[in-house]
């Protein structure tokens, strides 16, 4: 139950979100174990810097200590002398660095507190507790021999106190510094073995975190590549009857709530529109003209569909998902422009998302070699235009002009109000046209859409019929061209909104 709830949670999801829970299930697997190694080296290089600053401290006393306080005292002894007297911090002929023994004790006791402190054992902490006590009673059995100095008879109790005390205490200290250097040593195999340990649970935490980066990645690739693939598949069938002229073609129902499910609505929308604008010639033969119009208007280009559709599923097959996104996305908002709810009539502003709409996709089939340029005023964009007016110009341009030329092509849209009128100029620099070919163009465009066979005919000359049909044959659409250099499809209509 669990399982059908996520996934139907997940169909709700929209294409980029569905990207985004792909990439969270390779990284945060990935972030966890990386963690874990981090914390790990930490804290072995801890354990490890512990135990060797311990040592390393501990064993500058090991031998020094006693060697240095045993030859002092005897020196202060055998020459009858307190410690103040001696000439200590000196280097005497046998290597020995004399020094103040009490200055020497209280320095091992501030040491002692630091490696109680840092001890990696606990029992280590005690035996510094032990060495400070004797440390403690090496200090009186040398300030008692210090009080004997100069006394008489005082060389023989004196030497005795010597071998029977503080020879003996300083071996004691001795000793328990090396019992701290080895118990702290011996902590490296306990570290050693924890470092093992780890070793092991990282390598099968490693092996698992792969597992599951692996199954969650692979299995939401899948399932996301089947969700955008299988629709795409069906609606380029779909397309291919509805340019045979079966507009009765509908998709299935979409489970998912993402752009996918948006273009099947759109198409749905569109073949019904199309089938209904068919129906509506056959029961009125007196409109037929202007029916014809707006079946163009409601019409997409099935070739120009396909190749979109197509585009998408190569784009898909890649994982290039995020180019898929962005592609239905264009492709959605010019179905969304042509549909425009049955109304024939749109804003100018409107028609420039739309002609940005169709350039973008096609920048996606001929990539660095198409350009285009917008350039239409924005006091103009609340009036209102036949639909499709500049669309099929720009078609033009690319298709005849732009295609043809080697090397990039740039595609100028502009609009602007000059008196009373609203003037849009498509100009390309493509191939151009030499005088024949632009009077059968100018030719096609005057005799009318519907009578010529050629697509380019077909599209200027529907242009120009419906600017006639709307504003009168005072307005409509010029050309000037020259080979080389490129064309303009200049539009000439009314500065008012016709409904």
């Amino acid at each position: 139950m669990l399982f059908r709830s996520a996934m139907f949670g997940y169909k709700k999801l929209s294409l980029n979100r569905k990207i985004m829970m792909i990439a969270v299930a390779a990284i945060v697997p990935m972030i966890c174990l990386v963690c874990y190694l981090l914390w790990t080296i930490s804290y072995t290089t801890g354990a490890y810097a512990d135990i060797t600053n311990n040592v390393a401290k501990a064993n500058e006393y090991v031998r020094d200590f006693k060697e240095r306080i045993d030859y002092t005292t005897y020196l202060a002894v055998i020459n009858n002398k307190k410690i103040d007297e001696l000439d200590v911090g000196t280097v005497t002929v046998n290597g020995i660095l004399t020094v103040d023994p009490y200055a020497y004790i209280d320095e091992l006791k501030s040491v002692c507190n630091d490696l109680a402190h840092s001890a990696t054992v606990e029992l280590n902490r005690s035996q510094m507790v032990r060495l400070k006590n004797t440390l403690n009673t090496l200090s009186k059995c040398i300030q008692d021999l210090e009080n004997n100095i100069g006394q008489e008879n005082s060389y023989d109790q004196n030497m005795a106190t010597l071998d029977n005390d503080v020879y003996a205490l300083t071996s004691l200290v001795q000793s328990c510094i090396r019992d701290y250097i080895y118990a702290e040593t011996l902590n490296f195999d306990q570290i050693k073995a924890q470092l093992d340990e780890n070793n092991r649970t990282i390598f099968c935490f490693t092996i698992l975190a792969s597992l599951l980066v692996v199954i969650l990645t692979v299995g939401l690739s899948v399932r996301s590549a089947r969700n955008i693939t299988g629709p795409i598949r069906n609606l380029c069938t779909l397309t291919s009857r509805v340019a045979g002229g079966d507009f009765t073609a509908q998709t299935k129902d979409v489970e998912s709530e993402d752009e996918i499910a948006v273009l099947m609505d759109n198409f749905n929308d569109m073949t019904k529109e199309i089938g209904q604008l068919v129906e509506d010639m056959q029961r009125n033969h007196e409109t037929l003209r202007l029916s014809e119009t707006k079946l163009l208007q409601a019409q997409i280009n099935p070739h120009f569909l396909y190749n979109t559709l197509d585009t998408a599923v190569w784009l898909a097959e890649a994982k290039q998902n995020d180019q898929v996104i962005r592609l239905l996305t264009y492709l959605s908002d010019f179905f969304r422009t042509s549909l425009s709810n049955g109304q024939s009539f749109i804003t100018i502003q409107e028609e420039q998302r739309h002609i940005e709409s169709y350039l973008k996709i096609q920048q996606f089939r001929y990539q660095d070699t198409l350009a285009y340029n917008i350039d239409i005023d924005k006091a103009l964009y609340n009036f209102t235009i036949p639909k499709l007016l500049l669309q099929p110009l720009v078609e033009n341009a690319l298709v005849h002009g732009i295609r043809g030329k080697r090397g990039k092509g740039t595609i100028s849209v502009t609009g602007r109000l000059e008196g009373d009128n609203i003037v849009f100029c498509v100009t390309d620099d493509g191939v151009g046209m030499d005088e024949e070919k632009l009077y059968n163009l100018r030719k096609a465009s005057v005799d009318g859409s519907t009578k010529s066979a050629n697509i380019a005919a077909f599209g200027v000359g529907n242009v120009n019929e419906r600017i006639h049909i709307y504003y009168g044959e005072n307005y409509g659409l010029f050309f000037k061209s020259q080979p080389d250099v490129g064309t303009t499809a200049r539009v000439v209509i009314p500065a008012r909104n016709v409904s």
